[in-house]
Parts: C-alpha cells; sequence; structure tokens
C-alpha cells in the first residue's frame, strides 16, 4: 500500500511540477528554460528526499517513476498537437528530469540507513 500511495503521489507531484515550471518561466516544456527546469527538479527531488530518507530507497524511486509518468502525462494531456507528436522525445527528455530526483531519494536513503546504523551502535555501546 506504501508503495501505491508513493507511486500515486509521484504521478501528481510528476504533473504539478511541469505545470509549475509553466507557470514560472512561460515556456510549456521545463528543458526550454532554466528556471523551469529548476522547478521541476525542486519539487519532485525534494519529495523524493524526503520519501527516501521515511521510507526507503525503493519506496523513493517509485515515487520518481510516479513523476515521470504523471510528467509525460501532463505534457500529453496540456500539450499541443506538436507535444504529442513529439511524445517519444517527451519520454526520452523526461527521464533527464527525473535522474537528480531519483539521485536525491538514494542519498535519504543512504543517509537514513548510515543514522540507524550509527544508533543502534550508541545504543549498544550506552
Amino acid at each position: 500500500m506504501d508503495r501505491l500511495i508513493s507511486l500515486i503521489s509521484g504521478v501528481l507531484l510528476g504533473a504539478v511540477s511541469w505545470g509549475m515550471a509553466y507557470m514560472v518561466s512561460g515556456t510549456f516544456e521545463p528543458f526550454d528554460s532554466g528556471v523551469g527546469f529548476l522547478v521541476t527538479q525542486i519539487i519532485l527531488s525534494s519529495a523524493a528526499l524526503m520519501v527516501g530518507f521515511k521510507k526507503g530507497v525503493v519506496d523513493s524511486f517509485t515515487l520518481v517513476f510516479g513523476g515521470y509518468i504523471g510528467m509525460i502525462a501532463y505534457a500529453y494531456a496540456f500539450g499541443g498537437s506538436e507535444i504529442r507528436a513529439w511524445i517519444l522525445l517527451g519520454f526520452i527528455t523526461t527521464i533527464s528530469l527525473v535522474c537528480l530526483p531519483a539521485l536525491a531519494g538514494l542519498l535519504g536513503g543512504i543517509v537514513s540507513h548510515v543514522l540507524s546504523k550509527s544508533r543502534r551502535r550508541k545504543a549498544r555501546e550506552g
């Protein structure tokens, strides 16, 4: 159930990040603006980092995969006919948009694991 929630949350965050990039930059595709690209990275990376820390790497990757689906769905639903014609390009470029968030989720999972190990070690010693 947690992974389903991560997936659905990712779909919503992916769509929101693409929409927010458009609102902030005025360009539909996040890659067409540095600010738009940064917005998508901040939204999805922040969520992936938190999920990675609290739930683990697999859940964070599930969230990021959902974000990927959400971005593609948003682009297809709200883009013009040119976007629909280039949907394959959208799939490829969106992979780039989810790489940094996936790494953020991995980082959150690693930090959580290291802190957990450290706490267990201190509990045994003290």
